[in-house]
């Protein structure tokens, strides 16, 4: 478990990396999804490449960037989990409802001023989510519990009461579903990589059009597991489904849910 020191450490980091505009700049620039070091250079031309480099040597020394590479380019992946930690400790408590209720308010005016304006929803967007969580637990036991054991950490489903279990078939090509009885249900997709327990992959549609692919590696580290995740959505949707798919879709918001079954 994380210690009282360690925690403290990890929100001055945080802190430290927000105060700074640039650092903020290019939390911006990975915010529609991952992007080598190159191209974030190029984006910030006038500083040198030496500067962006230590910049993001900030941001993942803070856990909000992680970096992947492949082959001989480096990608900067947005972790939105310890920014979700950090409002949660400080933006929510500080913030009161009629100050958010102003704001969006103000927003609504501004986007359509003043006058009433119709939605569109059909731009074609992609939603990018990369996390990384750490668990006192072998991979084993972390892969039972995000294949097989979901209904016990993630609180949502589309068939509520009905939902009898959800399923996953454990080969390639198997059906990922919730199961609700006498051949109801609904189907979340298909299983792409099944390598327990190291790996899993799904890919499956969210609405008419729109594609997810899920994947999931899992990596013994001494006592503990790391396990990364990334999810890829793209296909025609509105800015707040994309906002949905963002928030319901990062496994960093139900860490607490999922760490109680993997570590009890």
């Amino acid at each position: 478990m994380t210690s009282l020191r360690q925690a403290v450490d990890e929100e001055a980091d945080v802190w430290r990396a927000l105060a700074n505009p640039i650092r903020r700049r290019l939390l911006d620039l990975l915010r529609d999804g991952p992007r080598t070091t190159g191209d974030l250079a190029d984006e910030l031309a006038d500083l040198s490449r030496f500067a962006v480099m230590q910049h993001l040597g900030v941001l993942t020394g803070a856990g909000l960037v992680r970096v992947r590479r492949r082959g001989r380019y480096r990608y900067n992946h947005l972790d939105p989990v310890p920014l979700r930690r950090w409002y949660e400790r400080w933006v929510v408590p500080l913030a009161d409802d009629a100050g958010a209720e102003i704001l969006a308010l103000e927003r609504a005016v501004e986007r359509t001023g003043g006058a009433q304006m119709p939605e569109k929803t059909d731009a074609f967007r992609t939603v990018r989510i990369a996390s990384e969580l750490r668990f006192d637990a072998k991979p084993e036991r972390v892969f039972e519990v995000l294949a097989h054991r979901s209904m016990e950490w993630f609180p949502y489903t589309y068939g509520g009461e009905r939902v009898e279990t959800v399923v996953v078939e454990p080969f390639v090509g198997g059906r990922h579903f919730e199961d609700w009885g006498n051949g109801g249900g609904h189907l979340y997709g298909h299983v792409t990589v099944y390598d327990p327990p190291h790996h899993l992959a799904y890919r499956g549609r969210i609405m008419a059009g729109t594609i997810l692919d899920t994947e999931y590696e899992i990596e013994a580290d001494e006592s503990q597991t790391i396990l990364r995740m990334e999810k890829v959505a793209v296909g025609p949707m509105s800015e707040d489904e994309a906002a949905g798919i963002a928030k319901m879709g990062d496994i960093g918001g139900f860490e607490e849910e999922l760490r109680a079954v993997i570590e009890r």
